[in-house]
């Protein structure tokens, strides 16, 4: 089953435990698709995927919560568009293979299951399907105070 943005936001944050920690998602806006010539900023995968991302959680009860921010290379060029995920004192995820509207939903869908956790640890199983398959990399959390 694929999962529009529509669908998701009309569940609300759904957290463990009541938890809804502020986060960030970082969008690679200079992700372009692969083989295509250099086109401007604006016009590429990675920025459109930003913009559709702003927009969509400006409109949701995740906004609160989430800041999307741009990125300026994530440098994962052979697998665009990149995204990643981090929260102080939680795991950071970094995902790629992402696409303008296609992937829109399930990362909001996985952005809702990463607020709703005490440290940020999503199990694979967990995730939506297409954020099973495209993980890059998953750093653990850094306690700063010691």
């Amino acid at each position: 089953m694929i999962k529009t943005a529509s669908s998701v936001l009309a569940k609300g944050p759904p957290t463990s435990h009541g938890i809804c920690r502020s986060s960030v998602l970082h969008v690679c806006t200079s992700c372009r698709t692969l083989g295509s010539a250099r086109e401007p900023r604006e016009s590429r995968a990675g920025f459109k995927l930003y913009q559709e991302l702003r927009s969509t959680f400006h409109e949701s009860p995740l906004r609160h919560h989430v800041e999307v921010r741009s990125a300026e290379c994530l440098s994962l060029c052979p697998r665009p568009c990149g995204i990643a995920l981090s929260s102080p004192e939680s795991w950071i995820y970094l995902f790629g293979d992402q696409q303008p509207s296609e992937s829109v939903g399930d990362i909001l869908e996985c952005v809702s299951l990463y607020v709703g956790t005490a440290d940020g640890f999503m199990p694979r199983e967990r995730r939506p399907k297409r954020l099973r398959s495209s993980i890059r990399g998953r750093v653990p959390p850094y306690d700063w105070g010691h």
